[in-house]
């Protein structure tokens, strides 16, 4: 039930985001890491590079010093993984803004905030 919820969250951020923001939109992307499929389909997926942690959305868009921000959406008392949490930080430390955020208001401001060229990692 989390993904569903997790999804519905994400579709909603993303509608908000055409809406508010298109031209943002237009260089913001999903990492479809969740998925089920069979396993010769999941080896073949990890093959072409698909990884365990990498954040839920990612925007483009430099800011402050900031390559783009990542994003990792959780909904209700969901928690980010040990890889997304080592995901996060790698990317910090590679000069990108990485957060966490848990509802789809959290989400909005941390966008807004983002954009606004104020620090909103982790």
């Amino acid at each position: 039930m989390a993904r569903a919820a997790e999804s519905i969250l994400q579709i909603n951020l993303m509608n908000w985001l055409r809406f508010n923001y298109p031209d943002i939109e237009k260089d913001t992307w999903h990492m479809a890491n969740e998925r089920q499929c069979s396993v010769h389909q999941g080896r073949l997926l990890k093959r072409l590079g698909v990884k365990r942690g990498i954040s839920d959305l990612f925007i483009a868009v430099p800011m402050s010093g900031y390559h783009g921000l990542f994003l990792e959406l959780k909904e209700g008392n969901g928690k980010p993984s040990k890889e997304q949490k080592e995901f996060l930080s790698r990317m910090l430390a590679r000069g990108y803004a990485a957060v966490c955020v848990t509802g789809l208001d959290a989400a909005k401001s941390v966008i807004e905030s983002y954009l606004r060229g104020n620090n909103v990692s982790i």
